[in-house]
């Protein structure tokens, strides 16, 4: 086992996205330690929910724009998204995000008006990156992605300037300006697009797709601080920091399956990208858990304590969120092969069913317990119920799709070929 595993993680050492979404990871662990060093924790609980925002529509653009575009590029090489698509996603996030600061946090106006601008940043430098991965420039997006850790790393210097949450948010944002700038060097001018009307349905169902994901973890975090403040919250973002590693190796797997998936002809056969996707969700999982039970016997024997943050919170918070991760990571794997296989709807309806659970325990956990014990019930739910709304869906098109495809190719071999090219 070992002599199979260490050639592999060297060979995922050497590529560019793997790289790339390390250096992402590392810069957000490295903002949030920080964060959870220098601020109190009233502050801290305050930059965790405004970093959860900004995160999450950093995702939110990214769903309904660039991962679509992404994906329809598979088929179709004109699937790049124009500068104005890119700057009214950017805007609108912004906005979104200096409202979130009215909710989280306690904030000035200019403060508020740097915070929005900040904001935009973000967005601008994912439109970007998803546009190398399409030119497979992927070089390109891990010198980016690396120089924006080199100036996530100056954050004690921040600090010293001013010890504030929304001061620190809106600093990460501007990070973003300088690999932004590099990509926008580096790539070519767009001169011709597909219209986003041409796939707007799968993008329509990739968005509510992430919009119903957010359900299942962030929406109630930020409702339940809203609320008041909760004894979990924060060191349930903090163990979503330390499992940082392990949700890069998930995120740098997603994006390579789905570029691959684009680009490369060894996914354009329809059997080989399912056998691709199932040795990946089973190698991930194995990993998973091995990574969760380190740190959870970690924090049991050890005492961690920073100036936001106590053990016990941690303790928790790592048992929640790596149970979690651990289903919905094995089952997310599979959900991008259904969409790389143009089955958006049913990888959309397995999300509504997995909201209306962990909905219902979230609310049922609130009733009986407040806001810890409805954030314990909802993770859990949720670990349980990823790997069969997606896993077994799944399992079920395969075996259908590799029926098809043997039919054809018994029927026909030149007809089987020819349809998998199509496709």
């Amino acid at each position: 086992m070992r002599r199979r595993i260490g050639p592999r993680l060297r060979t995922a050492a050497t590529r560019p996205l793997f790289l790339a979404q390390v250096f992402t990871s590392v810069s957000g662990a490295c903002a949030m330690v920080m964060a959870a060093y220098f601020l109190d924790p009233r502050q801290f609980a305050e930059f965790a929910l405004l970093n959860l925002a900004a995160v999450t529509l950093v995702g939110l653009v990214r769903a309904f724009l660039f991962q679509p575009a992404l994906i329809q590029y598979r088929h179709d090489k004109q699937a790049l998204v124009p500068f104005r698509y890119a700057l009214g996603g950017a805007f609108i996030a912004g906005i979104l995000l200096a409202v979130s600061a009215l909710l989280f946090a306690a904030a000035y106006w200019t403060w508020l008006l740097v915070l929005a601008v900040s904001g935009m940043f973000p967005i601008l430098h994912d439109w970007l990156r998803y546009r190398a991965m399409a030119l497979d420039r992927r070089w390109d997006v891990a010198i980016s992605d690396l120089a924006r850790l080199v100036l996530v790393s100056g954050s004690p210097l921040v600090f010293l300037l001013n010890a504030d949450p929304v001061f620190y948010q809106a600093y990460l944002g501007l990070s973003l300006v300088l690999p932004m700038l590099y990509l926008r060097i580096r790539l070519p001018v767009l001169q011709s697009f597909t219209p986003l009307r041409s796939y707007l349905k799968p993008a329509s169902l990739q968005l509510a797709d992430y919009v119903a994901g957010q359900f299942n973890s962030t929406v109630p975090l930020m409702v339940l601080g809203g609320l008041g403040a909760s004894y979990l919250i924060g060191g349930v973002r903090f163990a979503q920091t330390l499992l940082g590693p392990l949700n890069l190796v998930f995120a740098a797997s997603t994006v390579n399956l789905i570029a691959d998936g684009a680009s490369k002809e060894t996914h354009a056969d329809t059997g080989d990208l399912i056998r691709q996707g199932r040795r990946l969700a089973r190698m991930l999982g194995a990993l998973a858990c091995s990574w969760v039970l380190a740190l959870i016997m970690l924090a049991w024997q050890g005492g961690f304590e920073l100036g936001g943050l106590r053990n016990e919170q941690l303790l928790i918070g790592l048992i929640l969120v790596g149970t979690l991760t651990l289903g919905s990571g094995w089952a997310g794997i599979h959900a991008i092969v259904l969409r790389l296989l143009r089955r958006q709807g049913t990888v959309t309806l397995g999300r509504i069913v997995l909201v209306a659970i962990t909905a219902t325990a979230f609310i049922t956990g609130y009733h009986l317990g407040g806001t810890d014990l409805s954030l314990a019930a909802g993770f859990v739910a949720g670990a349980l119920a990823s790997p069969l709304t997606f896993g077994i869906p799944a399992h079920l098109t395969y075996r259908s799709v590799l029926r098809r495809q043997g039919a054809l190719l018994r029927a026909d071999p030149q007809e089987g070929t020819a349809l998998e090219q199509i496709r």
